[in-house]
């Protein structure tokens, strides 16, 4: 999905959230970290190296449809943000 796709779905461009974006795509199964932020099949991840002791992007959980953010279960220096369609 390319950005404007993600941008009309979900209202920002994802490349803007976190203080140091990796990459994005579409929740298509529940793993770990999306279980543990009550994320569904069609949210939209984000993964950022926020975590690891970093500062969380404030502003990234500040959007209405942002359901939450958990650290990577293997490598903790990433961080992952989710968010709902609008």
């Amino acid at each position: 999905m390319e950005d404007k796709e993600i941008n009309k779905l979900f209202g920002f461009d994802p490349n803007t959230i976190g203080n140091r974006p990796r990459g994005y795509w579409i929740v298509e199964k529940i793993e770990e970290e999306e279980g543990w932020v009550g994320a569904v099949v069609g949210d939209l991840c984000i993964k950022t190296r926020d975590g690891g002791g970093n500062p969380i992007d404030g502003s990234a959980c500040c959007a209405g449809n942002f359901i939450g953010t958990a650290e990577d279960g293997f490598d903790r220096t990433y961080r992952y943000y989710y968010y709902r369609k609008l």
